[in-house]
């Protein structure tokens, strides 16, 4: 087979998506992953054909900060971004997908389910996480919204109004998407922010059932597959790192993963005092080069970017945003995390971590050492913590996850 994949978003998104296109290649299949300019090499190192697909990611830390407000940050994106390009999307979309026998995208591609239409190919969504699935069933914390969740208990009839309002207020975001439709000679069709991103040929949970269980309001199509994980080729920071982990006890992990870190520069330098008060050794995974940040402690090591997989497992505990892939590889690291999330998808995340027993939540409003020193102890001295997130990683499948995807591409096989 020629299978096409496709990614919006940061490294936490387009990594499942290589993970898939490794195995479906390793498999003899013919694969390509179109992603973000910026993401090039990433994909190339991986072995796999890239194909440019716009828009490209900002780099500015201001305008990253921006889309990332937790009230008004998803209207932003997809208002601002999204809708806004989607004829560029679409043309970039389609010449990925061009030859392919199957399309697989993740999020806030909407133009796929048309481009596969055009080409005459089946096509899959990817749900990363479980808030993309706006359930009424299972209440997700919405970012925009996060008074609702409280009120789960009163019963689904409070997300499901919620959801009313929200589809509502989203086919009015979604006016360039209509007109874009129109262009093409295409009905209006269903609202893509809660139905069309939807596949009628399936649908990708990747995340497992301990994690969120699968509801009745999901899609018809839904395979619940679990975590997947990006074995990344070897990096640059490899030597130093293992050498730093082998000189002494177990490291906190600080990381913001490749959106937040860049524009959050003080948590790495309060990381610094919340390491030092609790007498623990630290890696700070920054993202970026972070000004006024002393990199002469020799209990503190700071590298721009690394493999959580080889870090994470020789860890202590992880301070992180609460992306998806973050708590994924913590959970599969068996370590405890504290959680400090930002928008989109990461308030649920953190709050599924919570209720799973392996996490605290620390405010983004509260980011000093002070917090973070009393989040951290709070999850280091309890071993509990600890003990849950071991039961839990043993309950990590990877390799039968990702079989489980590509036995799902390969059904479609003619």
């Amino acid at each position: 087979m020629r299978i096409a994949f496709a990614s919006f978003g940061s490294l936490g998104d387009l990594h499942p998506l290589l993970a898939m296109a490794v195995a479906a290649q390793g498999r003899g299949h013919d694969v390509a992953v179109a992603a973000s300019p910026n993401y090039e090499d990433n994909v190339r190192r991986a072995g796999v054909e890239f194909y440019p697909l716009r828009p490209a990611i900002p780099s500015d830390p201001a305008r990253l900060a921006y889309y990332f407000d937790m009230r008004r940050g998803p209207e932003r994106l997809l208002r601002e971004v999204a809708f806004a390009e989607l004829a560029d999307t679409h043309a970039d979309l389609r010449s990925a997908a061009k030859g392919a026998d199957l399309l697989v995208v993740g999020e806030l591609l909407y133009t796929a389910p048309i481009v596969a239409a055009e080409i005459g190919i089946p096509w899959l969504n990817v749900v990363l996480a479980p808030t993309s699935f706006l359930s009424a069933s299972d209440p997700c914390v919405l970012a925009p919204a996060p008074f609702l969740h409280p009120l789960r208990h009163l019963g689904k009839w409070i997300h499901q109004l919620a959801y009313i309002a929200g589809r509502i207020q989203g086919r009015m975001w979604a006016k360039p998407y209509f007109a874009f439709r129109r262009s093409l000679g295409l009905p209006l069709g269903p609202n893509p922010i809660f139905d069309a991103k939807h596949s009628p040929h399936g649908t990708l949970a990747m995340f497992p059932s301990f994690f969120a269980k699968t509801q009745p309001d999901w899609p018809v199509k839904t395979l619940q597959a679990g975590f997947p994980f990006f074995e990344q080729p070897p990096l640059p920071a490899d030597r130093i790192v293992a050498d730093f982990l082998s000189s002494g006890e177990p490291p906190v992990v600080f990381t913001l993963g490749s959106i937040v870190a860049h524009f959050e520069p003080a948590f790495y330098r309060e990381a610094c005092e919340a390491a030092h008060r609790l007498n623990r050794r630290a890696v700070l995974l920054t993202g970026r080069e972070v000004p006024l940040l002393d990199k002469s402690n020799p209990n503190v090591l700071a590298v721009e970017y690394a493999r959580l997989n080889d870090i994470l497992p020789r860890s202590a505990a992880v301070v992180h945003a609460g992306g998806i892939g973050t708590c994924a590889e913590a959970l599969r690291a068996g370590i405890p995390s504290v959680i400090i999330p930002f928008s989109f998808d990461q308030p649920d995340n953190a709050f599924r971590m919570k209720r799973l027993g392996v996490a605290e939540i620390l405010s983004r409003h509260s980011i000093n050492s002070d917090s973070m020193s009393a989040k951290l102890n709070a999850i280091l001295t309890d071993s509990s913590f600890t003990n849950r997130s071991r039961h839990h990683s043993a309950q990590i499948t990877p390799a039968q996850t990702i079989d489980a995807v590509v036995d799902k591409m390969e059904s479609f096989h003619v």
